[in-house]
Order: structure tokens, then C-alpha cells, then sequence
């Protein structure tokens, strides 16, 4: 797995260096003996978008979002967006509207460090692009782009902001393009992809009490969540106030998930998930203080009336590696976007 150098551009150029070294010594390893020829009929392995189509793709994208950068915008995003990144988007800019903070808004421009090509005839056919190095304190993001059909624009269909010194898996060079893997292979894989992203809404349900927890690595999304919960249940009367806490993670089924063939037989996964936070205090005639809640949640809370109970959802969007079957490696959470998207008094 290929470590990802956010500090240093000629550092990240090495690393890019590295990634296409590695991968080629994966397929020339054992070479002394001589491969057996393709059939006749056997199909090319390459890439069934080029480089320069994924460039053009990239430039259009960043286009429109540059567009439709304001909440009151967001309806022009259709054009180039859709699915997880859509909703995510939207959010967003709520988000940063409502609390003046543009640490919400994630920086989606388009100059990249490494691209991830489509090689399935079939559609819909997805690609991938991690992000160069943005100008701000952000660590790049890795975005998944989509063509439902022959007929119809690649759009922008999921993203994350990288784990900052995370491990990025080796993917086969553009020009051969990397195959989808179907959400239930359970063969090739340590889980199958629908298998891991359950897994991991449990993780962060359960935490170290899930039964999945030991085919997870630790992670940064759930070092927050433990020092949110600690955040919101650390104060002195806590235990006198009888409150509970609790964060829940289910899948998020609707728009489906995206898996990508990695150069050493893994994947790289890609889903939804809802998050929920439950906080209730069952002192008689006792209210939760949403002016010590965090100022996103403030915001979203609003000029609604203070009561015993108060929940938070969250949307998130998670990219894990998955290790292939028999490796000795863990799930590894590579990349993710949590965001508050609604918090009421029920």
C-alpha cells in the first residue's frame, strides 16, 4: 500500500514514482518463465476511457461546481453531480451558510496527483481521482466519478477527504484501467463489499464491543466520535441528570455502493452512511443545553424550544480498503466526510 504524502510536493511526486514502480514489479514478478499466449478471441485489457477524456471530465466538473458554490445555487449542481456527492454537497453549503465556517465546505478542485480509470465495457462505468495537495490546511480528497449510461455525462458521484498518513492501496496503471468489483464478492475478498460497509456502520455503532471490531483497524472517524460522546457526556452533573448516549451508523442502501479493484487483489470501497446521536437526560424537569453544543449543531438546532432529548444525524461517506481473502491485513478506513445534517428536540 502506497503511504500518501500530504506535506511536500516533491515528496508526493516520489511517492507517485513509487505507485507506478510497484505496480509494475507486481506484474513482472516471476517472469523468468514465459507467459502462455492469449487466446485469439481474448479481449484487450485497457482502459475504456483515456487520460486526456478524464482530464476534459475533471475540468467540466469543476466548472459547474465553481458555478454553484452558494446554498441558493445548489439546484445547478445536478448538471454534474449526483448521488452521494449531490446530498453531501447540498449539505454542505447549508452548513457553512448557517455557521459562517467555511471549514464545511470541502475543496473540490479538480488538479489531481493520481486518476483511476474504468476498465469494464459496461456501464455504468466509474473512475476515480485523488486530489493534489490543496492550498489550504485540507488533506486532498478522493472522488469517484460516474457514467450511468452511453448516453449521458460522467458526474461526480461520491467524495472523501483522505485520512491524513493514511496508506493508499497500488492501483494498476491508467492506461489499463481497474475493474469494478461486484458488492457481493465474498470470494476474492477478505469481506465482500456490502459485508465490509455493514461491518463498519456496526463498528461505529458498537465500537470495540462490535462483533466485526476485530477485522477493523482504529481509525480517525471513530477516535471523533469516542471524544464527541466524551465532549457531551463529560460534564459535572451528568450522572445526577440520569443521562444516556448513543451513536448509531446504519448503511445507507439508496444510492448503492462502489468498489474498485486494487493491484494486490483488494479493493477500495466506497459508501453511505446515517449517522444518528441520541442524547436524553431523565432528571425530572431537566433540558439539554443546546448553547454547549457544538456550534454546527447550534446552527442547526435554531430557535427551536430546549427539552430532555436531542438528536443529531449525520451523513457520512466512507472509502475502506478491503485486504483480498487470506491476507493478514485489516479493514482500513482511507477516507471520510462527516457532516451534522439535522438536529431536533424529538
Amino acid at each position: 500500500m502506497r503511504r500518501l504524502d500530504v506535506s511536500s510536493p516533491a515528496r508526493r511526486r516520489g511517492a507517485a514514482c513509487l505507485v507506478a514502480v510497484g505496480v509494475v514489479s507486481v506484474l513482472l514478478a516471476g517472469c523468468t518463465v514465459e507467459p502462455p499466449a492469449p487466446a485469439p478471441d481474448a479481449p484487450a485489457i485497457a482502459a475504456v476511457v483515456s487520460e486526456g477524456q478524464e482530464r476534459d471530465i475533471l475540468d467540466a466538473v469543476a466548472t459547474s461546481i465553481a458555478q454553484h458554490d452558494k446554498a441558493s445555487a445548489a439546484d445547478g449542481l445536478r448538471a454534474r453531480m449526483t448521488g452521494h456527492a449531490l446530498s453531501m454537497r447540498e449539505a454542505e453549503l447549508r452548513l457553512a451558510e448557517a455557521t459562517g465556517d467555511e471549514k464545511w465546505r470541502t475543496d473540490l478542485s479538480m488538479r489531481t496527483q493520481q486518476i483511476i480509470l474504468p476498465s469494464d465495457q459496461s456501464w455504468p462505468r466509474t473512475s476515480y481521482a485523488v486530489q493534489a495537495q490543496p492550498d489550504n490546511a485540507e488533506t486532498p480528497a478522493l472522488m469517484v466519478f460516474d457514467q450511468a449510461s452511453a448516453r449521458e455525462q460522467y458526474k461526480l458521484w461520491g467524495y472523501v477527504s483522505l485520512v491524513p498518513g493514511v496508506s493508499l492501496p497500488p492501483f494498476a496503471q491508467p492506461e489499463l484501467g481497474s475493474a469494478a468489483v461486484a458488492p457481493d464478492d465474498d470470494t476474492s475478498l477478505a469481506r465482500s463489499p456490502q459485508a465490509a460497509l455493514a461491518g463498519y456502520a456496526e463498528v461505529l455503532s458498537k465500537d470495540a464491543d462490535a462483533k466485526a471490531a476485530g477485522a477493523f483497524d482504529d481509525d480517525r472517524l471513530r477516535q471523533n466520535l469516542r471524544t464527541l460522546a466524551t465532549s457531551q457526556t463529560s460534564v459535572a452533573d451528568w450522572a445526577e441528570t440520569k443521562g444516556k448516549y448513543s451513536y448509531t451508523a446504519e448503511v445507507e442502501p439508496s444510492q448503492g455502493l462502489r468498489a474498485v479493484r486494487t493491484a494486490d487483489g483488494g479493493a477500495l470501497v466506497l459508501g453511505a452512511l446515517t449517522g444518528t446521536q441520541a442524547i436524553e437526560v431523565g432528571q425530572e424537569g431537566a433540558k439539554i443545553r443546546t448553547d454547549a453544543l457544538p456550534s454546527a449543531q447550534q446552527a442547526l438546532f435554531g430557535d427551536q424550544e430546549e427539552t430532555n432529548r436531542l438528536r443529531t444525524r449525520y451523513r457520512d461517506f466512507v472509502a475502506l480498503y478491503v485486504p483480498s481473502a487470506g491476507s493478514a491485513h485489516k479493514i482500513t478506513l482511507v477516507g471520510f466526510r462527516h457532516i451534522p445534517i439535522d438536529v431536533s428536540g424529538e
